[in-house]
């Protein structure tokens, strides 16, 4: 399994401290993902990933933005039919462009096509969780598998 990281409402512009705090911290879950680490910084969010490479072995690599790259998603654990999902979008949408050969990635458009509660209109089988940031609306959206088998904790700081 992976290991991710996200802070959302962080003070101001990028930040190199926060940065390098928010590298230290992910650091702490390399035990779930040794194989690989990441890190996508907004304005006033971060996400970081510790991966286990298991799917998506030669371009699995997290957080994955989109094209634009103004929307990121870290993603702990496997799509089962993701290969379904991407053909049915595939069809509807001719526009899309996967950049990886993730089973993950199929979130991160579909989220695109059909907004935050995707989760509600699409059947994704697997076992997840996951953190995704789309900087164009400011809004993060942080999920789980229904049974939650997928380790997800959040946490606040003093001011909310």
């Amino acid at each position: 399994m992976c290991g991710i990281l996200a802070l959302f409402g962080a003070p101001g512009e990028e930040n190199g401290d926060l940065r390098a705090e928010l590298l230290s911290l992910s650091k702490l879950l390399r035990h779930r993902g040794p194989d690989w680490n990441g890190i996508t910084c907004f304005k006033n969010c971060y996400l970081a990933h510790e991966r286990l490479a298991i799917n998506g072995l030669l371009s699995g690599a997290q957080p994955i933005t989109n094209l634009t790259e103004d929307t990121a998603l870290s993603v702990n654990g496997e799509i089962y039919n993701h290969v379904e999902l991407r053909k049915e979008l595939e069809a509807v949408n001719k526009d899309v462009v996967f950049t990886t050969d993730s089973d993950c990635e199929i979130l991160l458009h579909l989220y695109k096509q059909h907004g935050a509660d995707f989760l509600k209109k699409v059947y994704v089988n697997g076992m997840f969780s996951f953190v995704l940031y789309d900087s164009a609306k400011d809004e993060y959206l942080v999920a789980r598998d229904p049974f939650g088998i997928c380790p997800l904790y959040v946490g606040y700081a003093g001011d909310g």
